[in-house]
């Protein structure tokens, strides 16, 4: 019996299943009404993506997870990130698609933001989707529609304005992404940081690498790193090397964990220097 064929995701560009695509400045803005044949399977592409969501509900699946949607539901998704679609009705709404590169000049690419919300998209796995009321749903519903009637047109400066209306949509939502989600990123951190230390625990006597850490809770150096440092004030190395200088009964280790977590508590700055 042959061995089974990994599964291939498909890459799609912008072009694919797409009628309304600007190929000079890289950008297209559709009505989530609009088919595209290959929304409802897994699948990837090369560039970014923006969802808003007016009315409808569904399933947005990201990575292998899925997120309820509904009216005001936002979705940021990176190059390279895998989803699909599940709607339960219509959904309408607009989906923003856009290459950097081919967008902004070298001088004039929102570098930092799209990073923090890679970033942020990279590591906020509880949630992929914003949900937006109020006062903001009205503002982001005029953006939408103010951007879609800017990219169908032809006036003057049009390519000007289309980098504007991008860029403060991307601003908004890096805005949205530190107001209110601040709690669980913090909640993520906390939670990482827990797994780490049981691991860390469950490992004693084996002077493991930080690598095995990184592997065995599928995150990234950067990720792991910034949450033991939020939390406990110390580097994923320095735990490792310092517990393992201690007596090697589960008890001691525990009192080791509170000790630590007590003197970083009533440390000034949490503990950090």
């Amino acid at each position: 019996m042959s061995p089974e064929k990994p599964l291939k995701i498909p890459l799609f560009p912008m072009a694919s299943g797409r009628d309304e695509v600007d190929e000079l400045l890289g950008i297209s803005i559709e009505q989530l009404t609009k088919q595209v044949p290959f929304r409802h399977t897994p699948h990837r592409h090369d560039f970014y993506h923006l969802f808003w969501v007016e009315s409808g509900n569904g399933i947005f699946v990201s990575d292998g997870r899925s997120y309820p949607l509904t009216r005001g539901s936002l979705i940021f998704v990176p190059p390279g990130q895998v989803h699909a679609w599940k709607p339960n009705d219509t959904l309408n709404g607009y989906v923003l698609c856009f290459e950097p590169a081919s967008l902004f000049g070298g001088n004039d690419r929102p570098y930092r933001l799209l990073h923090d919300l890679g970033q942020f998209s990279a590591t906020t796995k509880d949630r992929a989707t914003f949900q937006i009321a109020g006062s903001t749903y009205q503002i982001l519903r005029a953006a939408f529609k103010d951007l879609s009637n800017e990219s169908s047109g032809s006036a003057e400066f049009r390519s000007d304005m289309l980098r504007s209306q991008v860029t403060a949509l991307l601003i908004r939502l890096h805005r949205l992404c530190l107001s209110t989600t601040s709690a669980e990123v913090q909640g993520y951190s906390t939670q990482l940081n827990s797994r780490f230390l049981l691991l860390l625990q469950k490992e004693e006597g084996k002077l493991q690498r930080t690598s095995f850490y990184i592997s065995a809770l599928s995150v990234s150096t950067r990720v792991l790193v910034d949450a033991v440092l939020a939390e406990t004030g110390k580097s994923p190395s320095t735990w490792i090397h310092s517990i393992h200088r201690v007596p090697s009964d589960s008890v001691a280790f525990a009192e080791v964990i509170e000790e630590r977590g007590q003197r970083r508590k009533l440390a000034p700055n949490g503990g950090r220097r």
